[in-house]
């Protein structure tokens, strides 16, 4: 901190550069974080892009797909949409495919109805690994 012509002016602080979350070729970026106090919601939206493949399909896991809180404690989704598809918890349905374009971000929004004063810690995100079918690939993306 320093003082000039009667002010203060904070010098910036060396600030970490997180390297970006690349799992399975995808980059996972984190756009919002919300929590609603009186919709009782919590939503979190990423942006998924591809960088190594013209297409590929994306198979996502949605009931292994969660919100964790600062407790722990693991949310199912209320809903939740990848670019133009949106799915419902009473639709229940296992999975999303979806067909990604190289360097087009997709959005993914999930979104956990009845959430309670407890701030967010993690997304855990879960698809299936381009490499190997049935295998599926369980990330934790810290928001």
């Amino acid at each position: 901190m320093f003082q000039l012509f009667g002010q203060f002016v904070y010098a910036q602080s060396d600030k970490i550069e997180k390297e970006p979350l690349v799992v399975d070729e995808i980059q996972i970026d984190v756009k919002s974080v919300q929590i609603d106090a009186k919709l009782k919601t919590a939503t979190v939206e990423l942006f998924l892009t591809s960088y190594n493949r013209n297409e590929r399909e994306l198979k996502l896991n949605t009931y292994g797909t969660q919100l964790v809180d600062v407790k722990g404690r693991k949310y199912l989704f209320g809903t939740l949409s990848l670019g133009k598809i949106l799915v419902k918890l009473e639709d229940k349905q296992n999975y999303i495919n979806y067909l990604m374009k190289m360097d087009e971000p997709v959005l993914l929004t999930l979104k956990v109805a009845n959430w309670g004063k407890d701030k967010l810690k993690e997304l855990i995100l879960v698809f299936e690994d381009s490499e190997e079918e049935g295998h599926y690939i369980e990330t934790a993306v810290q928001l």
